[in-house]
């Protein structure tokens, strides 16, 4: 994957956002030029990568996302994703235009099951009944459509219902399911929102569950940020608790490049009683605010 950040700005207003409290303030100038974007686009092609990721912010509010699109289309890639909160692809115009561009594949974040969780924890009114209908027009066109979802003390009782849907009401073709990152907003809200991974482990269980009872085949590895001890059995589908061989680049919105795997790395750590475990070798640790929290 090539995950390009199109743009910082963003009309949501998450509590579990990473970002640092006062990154709205100077959002609008973090936003990298169309050829720094097209470049990062060519090298990660010619490193191997399928997938082009358009990452925010909230990246529908780039003019030129269109252009972009077809540009990434244009050199190769068979594989387009936008990730959003869905609140312009309510439009359905918007969301054709995305797709007739090149977009293939939408992840659409929903945080909740129903309205009051949803429209809490994004901090927009009304957020949940955008994402409907950004998910009908996305299924109208006949593209994949992905959510994610950050698992926090707000949302994680509602996971199965979650799933429920998830899979019957809007036809998701695949998941994220990502155990927050306590930095920037969501640790300063970490007293409302803050929970152990064990105590969401049971409602994973059960919406998983839900998952494989349907029969939807699953061909990526939906939980992310769940090492591999705090989530026992699992392992197959847990993302990122891997050390990688070769990372994967990054265009930050500044500009910047990183590989995504020396990041990864540099935000874990590992307490002493990861050296008896039979994986320590392989995995990459804890999310170092974890460890601070918990």
């Amino acid at each position: 994957v090539c995950e390009v950040t199109l743009n910082s700005r963003c009309n949501y207003k998450c509590l579990f956002c990473y970002n640092p409290p006062d990154f709205p303030a100077r959002a609008d100038s973090l936003e990298p030029s169309f050829k720094e974007i097209c470049l990062a686009l060519y090298e990660g092609r010619k490193s191997g990568c399928w997938i082009a990721a358009l990452i925010g912010g909230e990246p529908t509010l780039r003019r030129d996302i269109e252009k972009i699109a077809a540009f990434a289309r244009k050199i190769g890639y068979p594989c387009v994703k936008v990730c959003t909160n869905g609140s312009t692809l309510a439009d359905r115009a918007v969301a054709a235009r995305l797709a007739g561009a090149g977009v293939n594949m939408f992840d659409i974040s929903l945080h909740g099951h129903d309205a009051r969780t949803h429209d809490a924890l994004t901090g927009v009114p009304g957020s949940f009944r955008a994402v409907m209908r950004a998910a009908e027009n996305v299924r109208a066109l006949g593209k994949e459509l992905g959510t994610n979802q950050v698992l926090n003390r707000l949302n994680y009782r509602g996971f199965p219902e979650f799933f429920t849907l998830a899979l019957s009401g809007l036809g998701v073709n695949y998941f994220n399911i990502i155990y927050g990152h306590y930095r920037g907003v969501m640790a300063r809200n970490a007293a409302k929102l803050r929970v152990p991974v064990s105590k969401t482990v049971p409602y994973l269980r059960e919406g998983l569950a839900y998952l494989q009872a349907s029969g939807l085949p699953v061909l990526s590895r939906p939980l992310v940020n769940f090492p591999p001890c705090l989530l026992p059995g699992y392992s197959e589908i847990t993302a990122d608790w891997e050390i990688e061989r070769r990372g994967e680049p990054l265009l930050r919105s500044d500009g910047s490049r990183a590989d995504m795997e020396e990041m990864k790395l540099g935000q874990n750590c590992k307490p002493p009683a990861c050296a008896r475990c039979a994986v320590n070798a392989r995995c990459r640790g804890v999310d170092a605010e974890y460890l601070q929290l918990f």
